[in-house]
Parts: structure tokens; C-alpha cells; sequence
């Protein structure tokens, strides 16, 4: 985490992180930056992630035959 270079934004969603732990793109989208597109957020995630603040988790996907 050297000469990490954090923007306004960029302290925003370390922050939202911080104090939820984890969230889904669209959900650190919608807290962060809800006016711009979310390709921004995927980006800045991307980054986050580049310089090892941050990782990724897949969540199991709900199966289409529950409830059959």
C-alpha cells in the first residue's frame, strides 16, 4: 500500500468498506456515486483491488428451482 493516492471518492468507498466490511458493487455504487455510471465503480474497485486494499468474493447464486 505504498503511494496509494486517494481521491475524494476514493476515501468515500474505502470508507463505506471500512465500516460495512463488505458490499456488492451495485450496493457501494448506489452509497458512493449513484449519479455516474457504474462502470466507475468497477474501476475504482479494480484499482482498489490492484494496490491489495481490498478482494473479491463471489456469492453463491439463488438456483432457479427453489420452490419447485
Amino acid at each position: 500500500m505504498v503511494n496509494v493516492d486517494a481521491g475524494g471518492g476514493d476515501r468515500l468507498a474505502l470508507a463505506v468498506l471500512v465500516q460495512y466490511r463488505m458490499a456488492t458493487t451495485e450496493q457501494l455504487h448506489l452509497l458512493t456515486a449513484p449519479g455516474v455510471r457504474i462502470e466507475q465503480t468497477r474501476r475504482q474497485l479494480a484499482k482498489f483491488r490492484s494496490e491489495g486494499l481490498v478482494d473479491r468474493v463471489t456469492l453463491p447464486q439463488a438456483t432457479r428451482a427453489r420452490g419447485r
